[in-house]
C-alpha cells in the first residue's frame, strides 16, 4: 500500500517530507520539500549558517520541479 492511500481522520493531512543539501559557490543551503499525496509539492530553502537568507515557499507539480525552482531562486539571489 502506498503512503498516499493511508486512511486519515477527517480534517487531517499527511505529507512526505524531503530534505536536501545544496552546495554552491562554497555555501551550503538546506532545502525542504513537502510532497502531497497527489504529487504536488511545496518547498522552501535557507542558508545553512545565515538564517537571514531564506527562500520563500515555492510550489511545483512534482518533486523535481519544486527542487529545480528552489535552486534557480538561490542562483538568482547570489
Amino acid at each position: 500500500m502506498s503512503w498516499s492511500q493511508v486512511n486519515l481522520p477527517a480534517g487531517s493531512k499527511l505529507f512526505r517530507v524531503h530534505h536536501f543539501s545544496f552546495m554552491w559557490k562554497g555555501a551550503n543551503y538546506n532545502l525542504e520539500v513537502d510532497e502531497a499525496p497527489d504529487g504536488s509539492c511545496n518547498g522552501h530553502a535557507e542558508h545553512s549558517t545565515d538564517k537571514n537568507f531564506v527562500i520563500e515557499s515555492m510550489t511545483g507539480e512534482s518533486l523535481s520541479e519544486c527542487v529545480a525552482q528552489l535552486i534557480k531562486k538561490i542562483e538568482t539571489r547570489c
